[in-house]
């Protein structure tokens, strides 16, 4: 005969705790044993146990859980289990945190990472075998769009497996940001609906409401040259610069500005001369919003490091040049302000529309989903690069 201590721990998010009844099962390398237990497992709970088993169980490979419901199926999340067994102070552990749910009973393995080759027991091979064969029916490949990395079949949030969704605070703290945001959108609207825009100042009509020391900062100094470059490797986006090593071959010089290719050369020489290239934007139609088509730049930005360490910029080109077209305007910080700002505004667009679509869409997102499903098809839970991934 030997004493178990079973420790039960219960996730902490919204709705982790169950009303149902979990029966809980020790599978041991000689037999099993059916613990006299029925738990109702509670929100952010670590709940002890023990218990007398007759037999010797050998070195505990498995615990197995099943959740009775009758009439609602109240799903439990579970972090973890553990076991001390008898003539020891060392715990088994066995990690779950996923929902457990429905009739099936669910085999929790010891949570030592196993390559296949070190499974010396067959018991954990077939495991393996059997926990891919039940992904690989979960988690299934869709083409979203041609060209684009494939990502999980899914039309909804709804489709997605239990344990790949957003936990229930997350998911309010979205929904909540979004009525938030939305309700202040149409107050702002309301607020200025019969006011004219006449002048930049009158963007301070709708600069109000939440609002933190950096966006009042932004918000103060947003036309500056300084803050422009600034935002280059302190933005949303700061992949684009590069520390120029030639003049670029995009860059087309009128006539008449010898003192600015002077001046590029000379930065280029000292190694203070960078260089942001939308060049990716060229050639992608814009999109039309409620009938009204929409524009997109290609900008070429040239800065300059100056000796106190402020990126400050030297010439913009909106677009490429094009042999059919006269060679694309250059805008300098020479120019009348207007003109000069508007030149930074398209940057700045342009900046937004890589970010979004190539950084944080592709790179982040797209990327990341093809990883997230390739490992839950292809890598057992005792896969030590699951374990590191998970």
């Amino acid at each position: 005969m030997g004493r178990y201590r079973v420790r039960v721990v219960t996730g902490a998010w919204l709705f982790s705790g169950s009303l149902n009844l979990v029966r809980l099962w020790l599978v041991g390398e000689h037999r099993e044993a059916k613990l006299e237990l029925q738990l109702r497992p509670a929100r952010g709970k670590e709940e002890e146990f023990d218990f007398d088993v007759p037999e010797d169980l050998g070195p505990l490979q498995f615990v197995k859980l099943h959740k009775q419901h009758t009439v609602v199926d109240d799903a439990w999340f579970c972090n973890l289990i553990t076991v001390q067994g008898p003539g020891t102070s060392a715990e088994a552990v066995f990690p779950c945190y996923r929902w457990v749910q429905g009739e099936g009973i669910l085999s929790l393995p010891e949570g030592t990472a196993r390559l296949a080759g070190d499974n010396a027991l067959d018991v954990f091979q077939k495991y393996r075998e059997k926990e891919l064969k039940e992904r690989q029916q979960t988690y299934c490949w869709a083409t979203w769009k041609e060209g684009l990395p494939q990502t999980i079949a899914a039309d909804c949030k709804d489709d997605l497996p239990p344990n790949m969704r957003f936990h229930e605070e997350k998911r309010l703290d979205f929904e909540w940001t979004l009525k938030a945001g939305v309700l202040e959108m149409g107050l702002k609207r309301v607020y200025t609906l019969l006011r004219s825009w006449n002048h930049l100042e009158d963007f301070d009509q709708i600069f109000w409401g939440q609002k933190s020391a950096l966006a009042e900062k932004v918000h103060q100094c947003w036309q500056e040259d300084e803050l422009f470059g600034y935002q280059f490797l302190n933005g949303a986006n700061p992949m684009l610069l590069r520390r120029s090593t030639s003049l670029p071959s995009r860059l087309v010089l009128p006539s008449g500005m010898e003192e600015l290719q002077a001046q590029l050369e000379k930065e280029l020489k000292n190694g203070s001369l960078f260089e942001a290239d939308f060049i990716l934007l060229d050639g992608i139609p814009a999109n039309v919003i409620r009938g009204e088509p929409q524009y997109l730049a290609a900008p070429l930005v040239m800065l300059r490091m100056d000796p106190g360490g402020k990126l400050l910029p030297m010439a913009i080109q909106i677009q490429p040049p094009n042999p059919s077209s006269p060679a694309p305007t250059l805008f300098l910080p020479s120019d009348p302000p207007l003109a000069w700002l508007l030149a930074k505004i398209w940057v700045r667009n342009s900046d937004f529309q890589l970010q979004e679509l190539q950084f944080h869409l592709l790179n982040t997102h797209l990327v990341a989903e093809v990883i997230a499903v390739a490992t839950m098809r292809c890598l057992p839970g005792l896969h030590p690069i699951f374990k590191v991934h998970t």
